[in-house]
């Protein structure tokens, strides 16, 4: 079979990060690093060719005016014969270049500050939903207008209110009427009284044992929602074309978000640390692949991806409108992949991250004793109650004719 002369020399664009593509001098040789930068070494002992290097940092954006920059731009004009940078096929990407076979694939996640605890002096509100206080709240009212017109004896409405609430608290009810009736309905009262507390004092003792998690959105959906609400900010990589791919997704919700991306200018790069960037109101979409390759991987990776994505779009290298040996490229391309080469240089270079998170992370000893702020609630509770108390008592002994308010 005959073989097809392959150049001698490319000249290639390739975007400059870490973990992707870079080059070091060591010896006085240029070694190249990155999973791109190993694919590209792989591709020159294969198939013999050198290459001239054209750095950028950018994937290639399409301008108004009908230009690219990047590297897409180098090789849609002629100044670079391929380009890598795991850049993402697209349309209009497929008209300015020609692409290899895909090597890669990018899943678009978020990913946010993993959530902290929840506040402990509002714990108490943590057992039941805002629906369920609500409908506890309802069925006291209820109780109230009730037993004062059919259970107690000559008693005020703010008297029953109070027997009714004590007995939610494990006081008894005095001034009852006693007739078999009544008799089931308060046993029904006192049955709702003692089950509630004590689910509630059930899951308040599991919140104080495991505190509750601040809420983060989870999917790209409540992730618009938040944006939208003003709640949160979400960035893209301006090595990417995320914000394009957002907006042609033709999903109401992604669009919606891309458009605000794209009003509000909110890009980070992936050579910025992504742990500065995100705080408690800020989410960056990131490739999956990226995930670990920039923040590492767990126990080291500390922050929260969402649940779901905005699509997976397939990566390769950009060629020059009419390469001459596409054909030979993919060949050798389709080998290092199917060879599970790749794959194991995203592995190395991400375990190389992780070890530098580990080194980086600073060991504490855990907190196993109880603090005045894990006890505020408690105290504040506790001193409410006696301040409460302590004013029943002054007025029960100053005023004892007007808060007689048990019988009318």
């Amino acid at each position: 079979m005959k073989i097809l002369h392959f150049p001698n020399k490319l000249k290639v664009a390739a975007v400059q990060l870490k973990n992707l593509f870079y080059k070091e001098n060591v010896e006085n040789k240029i070694v190249l690093g990155g999973m791109d930068g190993k694919l590209l070494d792989c591709l020159a002992k294969k198939l013999h060719f050198e290459f001239e290097i054209l750095p950028t940092y950018t994937g290639g954006s399409h301008h108004s005016n009908g230009t690219w920059d990047g590297v897409i731009g180098l090789v849609h004009i002629g100044k670079a014969d391929m380009g890598l940078g795991y850049l993402v096929f697209s349309e209009e990407r497929l008209e300015a270049t020609d692409f290899s076979n895909s090597y890669g694939t990018h899943e678009k996640l978020f990913v946010a500050k993993e959530p902290g605890q929840m506040p402990k002096i509002t714990a108490f509100a943590y057992p039941f939903t805002q629906n369920a206080w609500v409908l506890y709240v309802l069925m006291i009212l209820v109780a109230t207008v009730v037993f004062r017109r059919i259970m107690f004896r000559n008693t005020t409405l703010l008297g029953s209110f109070l027997s009714v609430l004590g007995s939610i608290l494990t006081q008894g009810m005095r001034n009852v009427k006693d007739t078999p009736w009544r008799r089931m309905l308060f046993g029904l009262w006192l049955t709702i009284a003692a089950v509630m507390p004590f689910l509630y004092n059930t899951c308040f003792l599991s919140f104080l044992t495991m505190p509750e998690k601040m809420h983060i959105p989870k999917t790209f959906k409540e992730l618009s929602d938040a944006v939208l609400d003003g709640k949160y900010r979400c960035l893209v990589p301006k090595e990417s074309i995320d914000g394009d791919l957002l907006l042609e997704s033709g999903i109401d919700y992604l669009v919606k978000l891309g458009e605000t991306i794209q009003k509000n200018h909110w890009k980070y790069s992936y050579a910025e640390k992504l742990e500065h960037l995100l705080d408690d109101t800020t989410a960056v979409i990131i490739p999956r692949v990226a995930l670990e390759l920039l923040l590492g991987s767990p126990p080291y990776l500390n922050v929260k991806a969402s649940e779901d994505s905005s699509g997976i779009w397939h990566s390769g290298i950009a060629l020059k409108k009419g390469f001459c040996c596409r054909k030979r490229l993919n060949d050798v391309l389709n080998g290092i992949i199917n060879g599970g080469l790749y794959k194991k240089w995203i592995s190395d270079v991400s375990f190389a991250e992780t070890i530098r998170k580990r080194l980086e992370l600073q060991h504490e000893n855990p907190r196993l004793q109880l603090t005045l702020d894990d006890l505020k609630l408690a105290f504040s509770t506790l001193c409410f109650g006696y301040a409460l108390a302590f004013l029943a008592f002054l007025g029960e002994i100053l005023f004892p004719k007007s808060l007689d308010i048990f019988y009318s």
